[in-house]
């Protein structure tokens, strides 16, 4: 976990953080870059401090749901070429966020996965139709 992260809404105090050069030396860089100040003893975030751990966090979640869309993807009841189609994916998502602990998985975060992942050659999505509903998803064979 990033120094960054550790900061509490609040606030938090130096020896919450910790120490260590590196935790310092982080602290001084992110004080430098504007994204952190010290009210009254205690390191706190600035905005732009604020905006990048929102960020920071955004993106770390986005990686949680590609790692729950592709093991859902593998569970997911297939065709003789391997192709499943995408509703299904999203049911079976659901599943795979709940046993993790991720509250919810909605269908964009499903749909946005799927593109990442499709971006990063882990699975390929083959048209059936003209239109979107004829889109199904498998992955890639180098995968799996």
């Amino acid at each position: 976990m990033s120094t960054l992260q550790s900061i509490s809404q609040d606030g938090s105090t130096l020896n919450s953080l910790g120490r260590s050069v590196p935790v310092v030396s982080e602290l001084i860089r992110l004080a430098a870059e504007g994204k952190v100040a010290v009210l009254d003893g205690r390191v706190v975030l600035t905005s732009k401090g604020q905006r990048l751990q929102k960020k920071i966090r955004k993106e770390a979640l986005r990686q949680q749901h590609k790692a729950i869309v592709f093991r859902a993807l593998q569970n997911v009841t297939k065709n003789a070429e391997g192709l499943s189609l995408t509703k299904p994916i999203h049911f079976r998502a659901a599943v795979e966020a709940a046993k993790v602990g991720v509250e919810s998985i909605t269908r964009t975060d499903v749909l946005d996965s799927l593109r990442d992942l499709r971006d990063e050659g882990q699975v390929q999505s083959v048209r059936t139709s003209r239109n979107n509903f004829g889109v199904r998803w498998k992955i890639h064979a180098e995968v799996s």
